[in-house]
C-alpha cells in the first residue's frame, strides 16, 4: 500500500511544519499542540492534492504515521511527541535515528539525513 511507503515522508512534513512553527515564535508551544495543528496542515496539503478522498481519511493517516506506524521505536503519540520536543529543544537526534531505520531506500535515508541537518 502507498501509504505505507509514504510514512516517512508524512512524518518529515509534518516535522518540517512543526519546526516552522516552532521558530517564529518566542512563545512556550507545547510539542503535543504544534503536532496538531501541523497534522491537520498537512493532511489538508494531501486532501488538496488528490492523494486522499476525504479529509477525515487524510487527518488520520497522517496521525497515524506520527502515533503507530513508526513503531517499535515509536509506540504511541505520547511518545513522538516526547521525541519531537527533544529534538526541538535539544537537537536530539533519536527521532532522526527512528526515521532512518524505517526508510526504505538510499534516498530516503538521505532525505531524512538532509532534513535533520537544515539549520535554517
Amino acid at each position: 500500500m502507498r501509504y505505507q511507503n509514504d510514512k516517512v515522508n508524512d512524518v518529515m512534513a509534518v516535522l518540517k511544519t512543526m519546526r516552522n512553527e516552532f521558530r517564529k515564535t518566542s512563545d512556550y508551544r507545547s510539542s503535543t499542540e504544534l503536532r496538531k495543528e501541523a497534522v491537520k496542515e498537512v493532511a489538508e496539503v494531501e486532501l488538496q492534492e488528490k492523494r486522499y478522498k476525504n479529509q477525515d481519511s487524510a487527518f488520520k493517516t497522517i496521525h497515524d504515521a506520527c502515533a503507530r506506524r513508526l513503531r517499535p521505536q515509536v509506540s504511541n503519540i505520547k511518545d513522538f511527541d516526547r521525541l519531537t520536543d527533544q529534538w526541538l529543544r535539544q537537537n536530539s537526534m533519536k527521532l532522526k535515528d527512528v526515521l532512518l531505520s524505517h526508510s526504505e531506500s538510499r534516498s530516503q535515508r538521505a532525505a531524512v539525513a538532509d532534513f535533520f541537518e537544515d539549520k535554517n
